[in-house]
């Protein structure tokens, strides 16, 4: 009767180990779009990418991430007729960002400054300063939840526009009479990937499986010796 008992009882234990079992997430393939931004400060540009498949299972995140490719240039003119120094601490830059923007929040960007300028305008001179961003990755940002609140993410056949803007500002201080203005282009890669429970998550891990098994063996064991 113990013996009956003891192999009801593993039995059970992996009956429930395997109901038991935690729903692991899964992630999609990146989806990518390119993106090209001629001028800074000009109107967003929209890529496309597919809605989340549901025949995959149940949507829990978002991700998306890009890549940059960016050259930006502080231009500085000097309204006088003689020579005006600009020093680095006065910290004249130009500041480039670049926002990859879906629905309910989900973003993620890039920033790109100049170096300080510092250097003599001649009369009725210009100057500039020039940095750039190579291939650079965003980073990925992220957003969470279920499938009504991601809602705008969700349909195979649903189209899920990602804007992406470049906007500059201009920091730092200058001289009287001296201006300063700013340009930029940028293109790169858009990646958009989605976070999900699969469809069908229950498969037994393998010390499940044994213990499974151990318990099926002692039951079959039992009913031998009692048949």
């Amino acid at each position: 009767m113990k013996k009956a008992l003891s192999a009801f009882g593993v039995f059970a234990a992996a009956v429930s180990i395997m109901a038991a079992a935690p729903a692991f997430a899964s992630v999609t393939a990146w989806q990518t779009a390119s993106y090209s931004i001629p001028v800074i400060d000009s109107q967003p540009t929209s890529v496309g990418f597919a809605g989340f498949n549901t025949a995959l299972g149940t949507l829990t995140g978002v991700n998306i991430q890009f890549t940059v490719n960016e050259t930006l240039t502080d231009t500085l003119i000097n309204f006088n007729e003689t020579p005006v120094v600009v020093s680095g601490i006065n910290g004249v830059t130009a500041t480039s960002t670049i926002t990859a923007t879906g629905p309910i929040g989900l973003t993620t960007s890039n920033v790109l400054t100049t170096p300080p300028y510092s250097g003599t305008l001649a009369g009725l001179g210009r100057d500039s300063s020039t940095t750039s961003a190579n291939n650079v990755n965003s980073g990925t940002g992220t957003i969470t939840g279920n499938p009504t609140t991601l809602a705008n993410y969700i349909g195979a056949t649903t189209s899920v526009d990602i804007f992406v803007s470049n906007t500059g500002t201009q920091g730092g201080s200058l001289p009287n009479n001296v201006y300063t203005g700013y340009t930029a282009s940028a293109y790169g890669i858009v990646e958009l990937q989605y976070i999900y429970t699969p469809a069908t998550n229950n498969v037994p891990e393998p010390a499940t499986i044994a213990l499974l098994a151990l318990g099926l063996l002692g039951l079959a064991q039992w009913r031998r010796r009692n048949g």
